[in-house]
């Protein structure tokens, strides 16, 4: 008997040495402009406010992944497509911040969609940067948070939360998925783990257990299936808002077996490693 609960504890301190340890550090970044109408630039005007808050991976499994770091942060601030604000990928959280704050404050005197509402609601705009204290004549908003999510065996996940408002009668938001093996030191894809994608969409709808009246197919294709994440045995497919469904739907969520994907021959040889 004391044998077998040894070998019961072993194993559980095997498990635990296995599956990687992230360590996040926290940062917060938060700016605001203010749009006036060109007669009144003393009025209350049009507010327009950015927020990125994260729990940004420092270390995985005591170390520090300059793979993962880079890979983060090309998928969450694009950096190589805004070298303006990363003129180089910043190596730690400190020179993350700084990357990020001049990134806030650039999208939000850049954003076209913004200029071009106000242009159209109070004529040519006038630009000034305030801290926003008062209350303005509207508020739209951006925000992004990015935190780790969860593992499974080697995986790590993590996931980027969205929500905005431009007016309208509601906002909008979005949940997106980044997948990174930790002993790989690599990120990982749906091809990694999926032989055929296209034969994987053309299955998916089956298990859509939605009511059939919001099921929007039609349009997806292999590239929008990009989103997942894997958890409980179940690959789950991450779909936005109005993706394939009405707003009301909200994030759609389409699992998967791992067992039912390798039945079908869908499954990569990295794809079976995650059934064990």
């Amino acid at each position: 008997m004391k044998t077998k609960l040894f070998l019961a504890f072993l194993l559980l301190a095997i498990s635990a040495q296995a599956a990687p340890k992230v360590k996040t550090q926290h940062f917060e970044v938060k700016d605001s402009i203010r749009m006036f109408d060109k007669d009144d630039l003393q009025g209350l005007g049009f507010k327009f406010t950015k927020t990125v808050t994260a729990d940004w991976p420092t270390t995985v499994n005591g170390k520090k992944s300059k793979a993962l770091n880079d890979f983060l942060v090309e998928e969450v601030f694009y950096a190589s497509h805004n070298t303006q604000s990363f003129p180089k990928t910043p190596e730690d959280v400190k020179s993350l911040t700084s990357c990020v704050k001049n990134w806030v404050s650039y999208i939000l005197r850049e954003n076209t969609m913004v200029q071009d509402f106000v242009v159209k609601e109070y004529g040519a705009p006038g630009v000034k940067d305030l801290n926003c204290n008062d209350e303005p004549m509207s508020c739209w908003y951006e925000t992004t948070d990015f935190k780790f999510s969860h593992e499974v065996g080697n995986l790590v996940f993590f996931v980027e939360n969205g929500d905005c408002y431009y007016g309208g009668a509601h906002n909008t938001f979005s949940s997106t998925f980044l997948a990174y093996d930790a002993v790989l030191d690599k990120p990982i894809r749906l091809t990694d783990i999926i032989t055929n994608p296209s034969k994987l969409r053309r299955i998916l709808p089956r298990y859509d257990k939605r009511d059939k009246d919001n099921k929007w197919w039609q349009n997806i294709d292999v590239p929008d299936i990009q989103n997942f994440y894997i958890k409980d045995g179940k690959m789950v497919f991450v779909f936005q808002p109005y993706a394939i469904g009405p707003f009301c739907d909200g994030i759609v969520e389409v699992p998967v077996p791992l067992k039912t994907l390798r039945a079908k021959k869908l499954l990569t040889t990295y794809g079976k490693k995650l059934l064990k």
